[in-house]
């Protein structure tokens, strides 16, 4: 009687560990598209003699990133903006508030491809920019731009970044 109880315990141990496997499994799967972009995390810069531009992200849960970018001319804040990166449900939408523009309200792009490393956000309902890439060609670079019409003429901005941390 004792080597049948015994036996039952292990098995429901057994199934219990079975189960906790799984839900860590599916806890780790329900972010993956966040996770391809983690390698956002950290700081990065680009330094010319016209302009400084910066971009920090960091990771706030499971499910988010936040960044925070700014461009400098001398010591001039010309440009800055605050990112938020989240995955909800299968989406994953690209929420930016850049200030002194839209009335500092935000402005939500959802991510429509990311293909070899490039993640491309879309709002067609956006004046410019409808759309925002980024891709990571080299393990410590940023390669973002920013697409759409101003005037009825097609418009591309680059931004490159090195990692600075």
């Amino acid at each position: 009687m004792k080597n049948i109880i015994l036996l039952v315990f292990v098995l429901l141990l057994i199934l219990a560990c079975k189960k906790d496997d799984k839900s860590i499994e599916i806890a780790v799967s329900k972010f993956a598209k966040i996770e391809q972009l983690k390698w956002l995390k950290g700081n990065w810069e680009n330094v010319t003699e016209l302009e400084q531009s910066f971009e920090h992200w960091t990771q706030e849960n499971d499910s988010t990133l936040l960044g925070h970018s700014f461009t400098l001319i001398g010591t001039d804040t010309v440009f800055a903006e605050k990112v938020t990166l989240k995955q909800n449900g299968d989406d994953v939408y690209f929420t930016v508030i850049a200030y002194q523009q839209n009335n500092d309200q935000p402005v939500t792009f959802k991510m429509r491809d990311s293909k070899k490393g490039i993640f491309t956000f879309e709002n067609p309902e956006h004046d410019f920019p409808t759309r925002i890439t980024y891709s990571n060609p080299t393990q410590d670079s940023i390669h973002a731009w920013i697409e759409g019409s101003v005037n009825g003429q097609k418009r591309k901005v680059d931004f490159l970044f090195k990692r600075s941390d």
